[in-house]
């Protein structure tokens, strides 16, 4: 299942402590940290603050001002945690209200521990995933407007991303669009594949590659600085790439 499963902290929600502690003992089983169990929706907001969990498992029928479906639509505006719900409920308007609060997971009580386990590790890849595209369109927003022409491109340097500046700068160019090779914008594609590799050789901190190029219009020459956009492996994905006046 990968290294989250020890790393991934689950708050459970549960006002049968039976339960709950059934369900903390099988989940630490595989190597899942529990820091408490929770009793009441409304003690929710204060116990991911504190804890700041990966995961919350929601019963559904909580004791209180507020079950776990109103728990989740009060929380989950406010906190960017995933909630898988359990009840021994299926009925249509309990499902209805559950899928209201985009929860990533729906288990009936009574349920396997492989299931449980599935659903929790499909839950924590999603919610992992929604995270990092979120921080990726965020982070081309800034690029996007950024006054250097700017481009991202995978380990190959096929194009991924170029900003304004960038599509502005190469509009008269065969080359420069999204899924391109970068190479395709430079009279000697050669250096430009020594470029990326001098950037992917790079450490962390270390200062970008840079090299002049002749462009391949021949219009003249520009700087372009290349350092690697590296994943939590600390392995080159990709490049970003900015161009400047040589």
């Amino acid at each position: 299942m990968g290294e989250s499963v020890s790393e991934s902290v689950i708050l459970i929600v549960e006002d049968e402590s039976l339960v709950g502690m059934e369900l903390k003992e099988t989940l630490e089983k595989y190597g899942y940290r529990i820091p408490a169990l929770i009793k009441r929706g409304e003690d929710v907001p204060e116990a991911i603050i504190i804890h700041k969990p990966d995961l919350i498992l929601m019963d559904i029928r909580l004791k209180g001002f507020q079950d776990g479906i109103e728990t989740a639509y009060l929380v989950g505006g406010e906190f960017e945690v995933p909630f898988v719900f359990l009840s021994a409920y299926s009925d249509d308007e309990t499902l209805s209200r559950a899928l209201g609060t985009r929860a990533y997971g729906y288990l009936v009580k009574p349920f396997d521990e492989k299931t449980l386990r599935t659903t929790i590790e499909l839950a924590l890849r999603r919610s992992k995933e929604f995270r990092e595209r979120d921080h990726d369109n965020w982070y081309r927003g800034i690029l996007e407007h950024f006054p250097r022409a700017i481009f991202l491109t995978d380990v190959y340097g096929r194009i991924t991303f170029a900003n304004n500046a960038a599509r502005t700068a190469f509009e008269a160019q065969e080359g420069g669009k999204v899924g391109t090779a970068i190479h395709l914008l430079f009279a000697e594609p050669a250096q430009v594949t020594e470029l990326l590799g001098a950037a992917g050789a790079l450490k962390p901190a270390q200062p970008a590659a840079e090299r002049v190029m002749h462009l391949k219009t021949g219009a003249g020459s520009v700087r372009l600085e290349v350092g690697p956009i590296r994943n939590g492996d600390d392995h080159a994905t990709g490049f970003v790439v900015l161009s400047g006046a040589a």
